[in-house]
């Protein structure tokens, strides 16, 4: 921190993190470590929203340098912040949960709609060892479920740029695939505790927020299995409080490969996979957006079901684009499919939850978070075909 201060000449400094995260890592800083700044936030179990925005767009008022000591949520609030206030950020790294630390976008909601916004890359990340193994296991685990969405994200992005010709980028996953593969291969050698396996994870998490960057989005590391847990913490925001992003993000995971294992599964019947494809992407007419609209607003509310209808009808509008989705492009999608098995063997490795009851849900709930999912965003997934037999 003295190094930043006294290098880079950064004179009123903000430190920001949260009651939970300053408690079990005090002790790794100096005693007199709050001396140094100009304020010091400590937010209480702070959620990723326009509240917590506005507490710290307050206290950041005159300060050149926003440092950080956290992971998901106090990551994604500081970036954004940094970003709206043009004041630059560095962080501390607290756990090895989640894939945000070198991505320049946040995960925020505004108005109840879990979005996606830009925000700004930190100057800095120190990563510690010996933080990151005093982490709670709870929170590797999620970096586990984060990291393992990985081959998910691809096939749907993929399927995405083949059926509507929408954007693709393969070096975010050139980039990862060595040590991702690594993983899967090896993952029964390791515990989530083992430092060499810590090691491993924050690389594969640093690479993957780095990818983010490099696409220019999310898209890398956010696809059905995000849209999935969005459409959870939109509709059940307070269940949500209780459970930690990657958590959900190993349940989701496994439910999208699923989904599109059911589409490779249907591969013989091509002109199926095309005609659902036509029929998804077609115009919404005047009947069938009333009732969409309808079923949106009984399932999210009023006003977070008008986001939604407006990022599927984004997503409509591509439909000049469709392709067909030919034999070619199956076999492709099946060398990046992971298999729910496969799955399930490394999740249950690292001891990781993986039924939706773990969230606190029950089946229809869940199922009908799977059916709202794709209304959430304007991107193309294997959800726009699930419907499809």
């Amino acid at each position: 921190m003295l190094c930043i201060k006294d290098d880079d000449g950064y004179k009123k400094i903000i430190f920001v993190t949260d009651q939970k995260i300053w408690k079990n890592c005090e002790r790794f800083f100096p005693k007199n470590f709050a001396e140094n700044f100009d304020k010091f936030l400590l937010l209480k179990d702070p959620q990723a929203d326009e509240k917590n925005l506005k507490k710290i767009a307050e206290k950041v008022k005159s300060c050149d340098l926003i440092l950080v000591l956290g992971s998901g949520v106090i990551n994604d609030l500081c970036k954004f912040t940094s970003a709206e206030k043009n004041i630059p950020y560095a962080i501390f790294a607290s756990a090895a949960s989640m894939n945000g630390y070198l991505s320049k976008n946040a995960s925020i909601a505004i108005s109840g709609h879990k979005k996606t916004l830009p925000a700004t890359l930190p100057i800095k990340v120190f990563c510690n060892l010996e933080i990151l193994k005093a982490a709670p296991l709870n929170l590797t685990k999620a970096g586990i479920g984060d990291s393992l969405c990985f081959y998910s994200c691809w096939f749907d992005w993929y399927l995405s740029h083949k059926i509507l010709g929408t954007k693709f980028d393969e070096k975010p996953f050139a980039m990862l695939k060595e040590k991702m593969d690594f993983l899967l291969k090896n993952y029964q050698k390791f515990s989530a505790k083992d430092e060499k396996f810590l090691q491993l994870l924050l690389e594969i998490l640093l690479l993957s927020g780095a990818g983010m960057t490099m696409a220019g989005g999310s898209y890398p590391a956010s696809q059905s299995e995000h849209m999935i847990a969005h459409t959870i913490e939109m509709k059940y925001p307070k269940i949500v409080k209780k459970l930690l992003h990657g958590q959900m993000i190993a349940v989701t995971t496994l439910t999208s490969s699923k989904i599109q294992s059911e589409l490779l599964d249907r591969h013989r019947d091509t002109c199926a996979v095309i005609t659902c494809g036509a029929r998804i992407t077609s115009d919404l007419s005047p009947r069938l957006h009333d009732r969409v609209q309808k079923e949106l607003k009984n399932f999210f509310g009023k006003k977070i079901a008008a986001q939604c209808l407006t990022e599927y009808k984004e997503k409509i509008s591509l439909q000049k684009n469709a392709k067909k989705l030919d034999q070619k492009t199956i076999k492709e999608l099946q060398k990046i499919h992971l298999s729910a098995d496969h799955l399930k063997q490394i999740f249950s490795h690292f001891k990781i939850k993986t039924s939706y009851t773990s969230l606190g849900l029950f089946s229809q709930e869940y199922q009908a978070c799977i059916s709202f999912a794709k209304f959430t965003r304007n991107r193309f997934t294997a959800l726009d075909l699930s419907s499809c037999k």
